[in-house]
């Protein structure tokens, strides 16, 4: 571990939740760093760039991408679609030294584009488990990334020393490393994670459309507040994510439909012993958690 490279240049291209508190964690453990953030809007202010500045987050904001051609580190913060178009602009400039990760929730398109444009040896695919229903850098803070799980997929042919820098940082900032290949990551994700949002969305729209005179949304009380919290999340976020990981969210989908189809009869034909297993397992899983 004392071998690893010091590595004190590091660049982000996308700039909410996530990538702060990635950047606040970076300024915290190595305070005289080079931290750069890439402003897509060209020549027009980006606030919450300007504000990571002022406040010392940032050390300079770039308005070309070949300025990340001094980046160490490189982390992709963008939705999910997103990264992956901004993956092909930035390769020409990617010092072949450099370590490139993401923070995306889906893995399967990035490792796709990744191994299209060779980078397989330098791209160790990270997603950071942690977050709020609030969004952008003003709401971004190191503390999300203690205690939560950080999953890492790197590539078959991810230098060992990269995925390790990764791994010492990880644990540097307080969390928890998990290596994943991404086809098991998106897998797992889709039920513990994606799936949820939309079930939490489709449970907000069902009330809304029958809350015609203000009731619902009067009456709501803790369990549907707790239930349908990440319902107020980044809607083109999870708009990326859908249509980047449909495989695992159907085939989770299509599971969650059959057992409400059979808790639907359960209830329709009163089958008290039935529902009493279907909310008794839920409890003696869920207690585990």
């Amino acid at each position: 571990m004392n071998q690893l490279k010091t590595r004190s240049c590091f660049g982000f291209i996308g700039f909410g939740l996530i990538g702060g508190s990635i950047a606040h964690a970076l300024r915290i453990l190595y305070p005289s760093s080079e931290i750069l953030a890439y402003n897509y809007y060209g020549n027009r202010p980006h606030e919450k760039l300007e504000l990571a500045k002022k406040e010392g987050t940032l050390s300079k904001i770039c308005t070309s991408l070949a300025d990340f051609s001094a980046c160490e580190v490189i982390f992709l913060c963008a939705p999910v679609i997103t990264n992956v178009s901004y993956l092909k602009e930035l390769a020409p400039y990617l010092d072949k030294d450099c370590i490139l990760t993401d923070v995306g929730s889906v893995k399967g398109n990035i490792h796709k584009a990744v191994a299209e444009l060779g980078l397989n040896r330098q791209f160790v695919g990270g997603h950071p488990m942690t977050g709020s229903e609030k969004t952008g850098y003003i709401n971004s803070d190191a503390s999300f990334l203690k205690d939560a799980y950080y999953l890492l997929t790197p590539t078959q042919e991810t230098e060992p020393e990269y995925l390790e820098w990764m791994k010492v940082f990880i644990n540097s900032v307080g969390s928890i490393c998990m290596v994943l290949d991404y086809i098991s990551h998106d897998r797992v994700t889709a039920g513990i994670s994606h799936v949820p949002h939309i079930m939490s969305a489709a449970l907000v729209n069902a009330v809304a459309a029958r809350d015609h005179n203000g009731n619902y949304a009067k009456l709501a009380a803790g369990g549907f507040r707790d239930t349908t919290r990440i319902s107020s999340s980044s809607p083109e976020m999870w708009q990326n994510i859908c249509l980047t990981n449909p495989e695992g969210i159907l085939d989770f989908l299509d599971d969650y439909i059959e057992r409400l189809v059979q808790v639907r009869a359960e209830i329709k034909n009163g089958d008290g012993e039935a529902l009493t297993k279907f909310f008794s397992d839920a409890k003696a899983y869920r207690d585990t958690i």
